[in-house]
């Protein structure tokens, strides 16, 4: 094609040697006619061709704007086109256990007797959620029993959902959730709600098969509505509509009557800019006797300075090895230099023996005024935190009990792989429901 046709006039008029063709002006990577074709020819003619205008050769990874390789885009390109569905089932403000739920009932993994039976497990199956008890499936228990169809009727003039409409569980579950966005605060609203009904479903349902407690369709919504007013407290939603008002039982006025009711989102907290923090706990096993401690020390990023674990051995109470997770913890502070710290502990009872509120029983007397020493030496702030918010520590507990001897970890990836998972969802401000 005459290199002529994609040239503005004033421009073809000056240009030297202007009669070619576009392959013609390729031959010389330096000449005036390659230049004023790649600027003014289509991408699709010029991509016929290659140039190096004398620069180094250089990998262009094409599906990002910027051409350089990511494994973010490898994936957008090896998951399947309906993979983006599942981002709606992560987010900061709605808690993990309603995510993780909703991912097995779409990929249809949820241990009821339909389920356990496709695996080959004889039962008989006996739902617990009608009066007249059917055989239990995902869509039974979820959408089409007696007391399904009443929670869903209940909430249906918020989510403007109907569980009639649901044919399969993964289909509908998924429908719902990738339905056109709504505005903001209703949206956000309308999706947790929507989660929490399914989880409280879940429990109840829980309940009643292994503690032989009925389900009821009141006790759903009535938790449901409360992880709700948890979350609009805890994340501060702005102008919620007025039906949410109504069925927070909430008015706009009504803000500290809400602050007072449970269940309430927590989440481990960063230490101030320039501070560390210590979260410790222990574990131990009444059946066995078996003991064990661990603990870790994070900056203002959430980023960890280093962690420990160590089995304990003639403890007669979980008291007892909370009290030696926290001495070990102090110790190692102490001896790397570390003071000034802010420590959580999840033992109310600990808590109280530090700051002298309760006596010492006489078996912790001695490891008490270790405690109380290293505290005014290391300038150390003890609080209590909810179990909720100190699940890295906890962890690190249940694993000690397999450590032959005191562990330190300086790095994050040599952590025991049931850490890793708490850990980073510390650092991402993960959120916790708690009862």
């Amino acid at each position: 094609m005459p290199l002529k046709e994609f040239i503005p006039e004033n421009i073809w008029n000056n240009m030297p040697n202007k009669y070619c063709t576009v392959q013609q002006a390729f031959n010389n990577p330096m000449s005036v006619q390659l230049q004023t074709a790649t600027r003014y020819c289509p991408r699709h003619l010029l991509s016929q061709f290659l140039t190096t205008n004398g620069t180094k050769d250089t990998w262009i990874w094409c599906p990002t704007a910027n051409g350089i390789f990511s494994t973010k885009y490898v994936r957008s390109l090896l998951a399947p086109a309906n993979s983006q569905q599942w981002t709606v089932l992560w987010s900061p403000h709605i808690p993990l256990k309603w995510s993780v739920l909703l991912w097995h009932l779409i990929l249809n993994s949820i241990p009821v007797d339909e389920t356990v039976k496709e695996k080959g497990v004889p039962l008989t199956s006996k739902c617990s959620c009608c009066p007249q008890p059917q055989e239990e499936s995902t869509l039974h228990l979820f959408f089409r029993s007696d007391t399904a169809n009443q929670v869903w009727l209940e909430l249906s003039h918020l989510l403007h959902f109907s569980n009639k409409e649901v044919s399969a569980v993964t289909d509908g579950v998924m429908d719902f959730l990738v339905r056109p966005k709504i505005i903001a605060t209703t949206g956000c609203l309308v999706r947790c709600t929507f989660m929490a009904a399914l989880w409280e479903i879940w429990c109840s349902r829980n309940k009643a098969r292994f503690q032989d407690q009925k389900m009821t369709a009141k006790h759903i919504i009535n938790r449901t509505m409360l992880s709700i007013r948890a979350i609009c407290i805890s994340f501060k939603f702005k102008k919620v509509p007025q039906p949410w008002l109504a069925a927070l039982h909430q008015t706009e006025n009504g803000k500290e009557n809400l602050k007072s009711i449970t269940p309430s989102i927590v989440r481990w907290i960063m230490p101030p800019s320039g501070r560390l923090k210590l979260n410790v706990d222990g574990a131990f096993m009444m059946t066995t006797g078996r003991a064990g401690g661990g603990g870790i020390l994070r900056d203002h990023e959430g980023n960890m300075c280093w962690a420990f674990a160590q089995a304990y051995h003639d403890l007669n109470s979980s008291l007892a090895a909370e009290a030696m997770a926290l001495n070990d913890g102090l110790s190692i502070c102490y001896s790397k230099g570390v003071s000034e710290i802010l420590v959580e502990t999840d033992s109310l009872n600990l808590l109280q023996l530090v700051t002298k509120q309760i006596s010492s029983q006489w078996d912790l007397t001695c490891i008490m005024h270790d405690i109380a020493a290293k505290t005014l030496n290391l300038k150390a702030e003890i609080v209590h935190a909810p179990r909720e918010a100190n699940r890295v520590a906890d962890c690190l507990a249940s694993s000690s009990m397999s450590c032959p001897r005191l562990v330190i970890w300086s790095s994050w990836a040599d952590l025991p792989t049931t850490v890793k998972d708490p850990y980073h969802l510390d650092k991402v401000g993960d959120p916790s429901i708690k009862s």
